[in-house]
């Protein structure tokens, strides 16, 4: 996370498929699902491409944090979805990703998420 914030997305990408690898080693399901919905953020911002599907890799992680009732995590994944759709030009999927990020920070009161969604509606 902190080398993507950087935006170092080689050394975030590889952090992430370690983490990867290390959660499904251990067989720990909350882990693989956040590594993939980091995976696919990554992803979009360090090879947007047609041959990279970034939004399969955050819709998987967010299908894993679903199961294991990781809300919080499935919010962010919904964030992530919503701002590659936004970087993809594609608004109505944005829209709807961000709008379903927004009620669910909203409902947990996860304020800087929250706040982070809305500026990202704010720019549609």
């Amino acid at each position: 996370m902190v080398h993507f914030a950087s935006g170092d997305f080689q050394n975030a990408e590889n952090c992430a498929n370690e983490a990867l690898t290390v959660s499904q080693k251990y067989d720990q399901k909350d882990y693989e699902g956040i590594s993939i919905i980091w995976l696919g953020r990554i992803l979009g911002k360090e090879k947007p491409s047609p041959g990279v599907r970034a939004d399969d890799h955050i819709l998987q992680g967010m299908k894993i944090c679903d199961e294991l009732s990781l809300k919080a995590w499935s919010a962010q994944g919904h964030l992530f979805l919503g701002e590659l759709y936004a970087d993809g030009g594609q608004r109505e999927k944005a829209q709807e990703s961000l709008k379903k990020a927004k009620d669910m920070f909203q409902e947990m009161s996860m304020d800087y998420w929250l706040t982070k969604t809305q500026e990202l509606l704010s720019k549609l």
